[in-house]
């Protein structure tokens, strides 16, 4: 009953506030700072809970110390980049990338084409000549006798100076548009030189000077059939280093000097001259 017990004093222990009966969503307010979990320093105790306000560490795990609400943050993988940034490139970073990886394309091309075999392969054949005409062979002939051995009068002299280092000779047969059949005759003479080259083309052209035998001249087996030459329908030009003459007959009639659908044909005929000569 009240006032039936005599008024003492009783002795009391100082109450002691805690924290962890406190609610998350009733958390005290304290500064950010105060929040942030202390942690030691690589080989360093940490501080005992309860001193100098530090927090317990976060238990293993990852997850938020006691006291403190959960969050749904998971920490990236891998440590901190510059700066705070975890993994994150830029876009002059990816630009930079872009760029190395083709100078590292660009450098093994030019090195595969410098190292890559078959560079003894064949070259290619030469372009087929154009004609106006349909020239066919009938008579080919290489010569390893020299020029000068199948030449006449002051053409064989040329040669005694400045001998040739190829020759080839060959007869085509062609039909005209109103059905005759003409023979032409091409020589081939590949000279040492441009200058040599020029003073045969030149000296070939005049008359009187003798000429380099064809194969129906020169009787070849095959060619008894066909008609002299004669140097009626004469053509010849120089192709750099190599000279092509040409002379064409009629098989069925007379030919006349400097017939002139004869002259025509004769100079499509040295069109001819180049792929002679290479094959």
């Amino acid at each position: 009953m009240p006032g039936s017990q005599t008024n003492t004093q009783r002795e009391t222990t100082p109450l002691r506030r805690d924290n962890s009966r406190i609610r998350p969503d009733r958390a005290p307010t304290n500064p950010p700072d105060a929040t942030r979990p202390a942690f030691a320093a690589p080989g360093q105790p940490g501080p005992h809970p309860g001193h100098g306000g530090a927090h317990p560490a976060p238990p293993p795990g990852g997850g938020p110390p006691p006291g403190y609400p959960p969050t749904n943050q998971q920490p990236p993988v891998g440590g901190p980049g510059p700066g705070g940034q975890r993994g994150k490139i830029t876009p002059g970073g990816w630009v930079l990338r872009g760029l190395a990886l083709f100078a590292v394309s660009l450098i093994s091309g030019l090195l595969w084409l410098v190292v890559r075999p078959g560079g003894d392969e064949e070259a290619a054949p030469p372009p087929e000549p154009q004609t106006q005409h349909d020239f066919q062979p009938v008579h080919r002939e290489e010569a390893f006798q020299g020029c000068q051995q199948v030449s006449t009068d002051r053409i064989q002299e040329f040669f005694g100076d400045s001998e040739c280092e190829h020759l080839t000779r060959a007869l085509y047969t062609t039909t005209l548009p109103d059905g005759e059949r003409a023979l032409t005759s091409v020589v081939t003479v590949l000279m040492p030189d441009e200058a040599t080259a020029r003073s045969l083309d030149e000296l070939t052209t005049r008359d009187g000077t003798g000429n380099i035998r064809d194969l129906v001249d020169d009787g070849r087996a095959g060619t008894e059939e066909m008609p002299p030459l004669g140097d009626r329908a004469y053509g010849s030009e120089r192709q750099g280093r190599l000279v092509v003459i040409g002379d064409s007959a009629y098989f069925d009639q007379d030919t006349p000097r400097k017939d002139p659908t004869l002259l025509q044909v004769t100079q499509d005929a040295l069109n001819l001259g180049q792929k002679q000569d290479d094959q």
